[in-house]
């Protein structure tokens, strides 16, 4: 199967994820680059034009071949241009830090008044 090539503009939209029905200038208005780097890299059938490429910081020797994806190149990228990886814990992961794992005899006593 020959894989297709998508190569978006500033009024497409990127079509996945969590903000699938956003064009690519709402993206990038959003300060929402990491996203569009990230497909760019990880993904092999999408694509940018040169203008979106350069706004996105990707100089010409981290540009890669489509189609295809380069994980390497993209860790690479970030690490060259001094982007930092999110880890702040929201949503979800904020319940896990407070929940505490209990036992049965645990619930058991909290039940009938004697914890």
């Amino acid at each position: 199967m020959i894989p297709t090539l998508r190569t978006l503009t500033r009024k497409s939209k990127i079509g996945f994820g969590k903000n699938k029905d956003l064009t690519i200038q709402k993206h990038l208005d959003l300060n929402k680059k990491i996203s569009l780097i990230s497909a760019y890299y990880n993904l092999t059938s999408i694509n940018f034009t040169e203008d979106i490429l350069s706004e996105l910081n990707i100089p010409k020797e981290f540009r890669i071949d489509k189609p295809g994806a380069n994980k390497e190149m993209y860790y690479k990228m970030l690490n060259t241009k001094g982007y930092k990886k999110n880890n702040s814990k929201s949503g979800a992961d904020i319940l896990k830090k407070y929940s505490k794992n209990v036992s049965n005899s645990y619930l058991q006593r909290y039940n009938q008044g004697k914890n």
